[in-house]
């Protein structure tokens, strides 16, 4: 593989890494997943142009490069978490309000019947 078209491949792999942090960023994390095919095919032609993509055996010319690609997806890894946090604790917070809510209906002694208590059907007086 000649050094153009390798760096044709680094460019490319950093671009979808840019374009990834930017989706991760305004909370579009569903998106990502369109980069998945150019990310993976950008590092199989890097891997198969360095025999691997281990630090090593990358030749020195292009290692700062691999550095920032590396960086480039830790911090995007970090957004991604952060999402997914966000979603974990949005997703407790409304299991939480099922916890203390009511269905408007009460048992015979008077008390309030809890939503995560419900069982069976309500027949509705006409």
């Amino acid at each position: 593989m000649t050094h153009a078209h390798i760096k044709e491949e680094i460019a490319r792999l950093k671009q979808a890494l840019a374009d990834e942090r930017q989706l991760l960023r305004s909370g579009q994390a569903r998106e990502t997943a369109a980069l998945t095919p150019e990310k993976l095919g950008a590092m199989d032609e890097l891997e198969k142009a360095f025999g691997s993509l281990e630090p090593d055996v990358v030749p020195a010319i292009y290692r700062s490069d691999m550095v920032e690609i590396v960086q480039l997806a830790r911090e995007n890894a970090v957004h991604f978490e952060a999402i997914q946090n966000g979603m974990r604790r949005a997703i407790q917070r409304l299991e939480s309000f099922h916890a203390s809510a009511y269905v408007g209906s009460y048992t015979q002694t008077g008390g309030k019947v809890a939503f995560t208590e419900v069982t069976g059907q309500f027949l509705k007086k006409a």
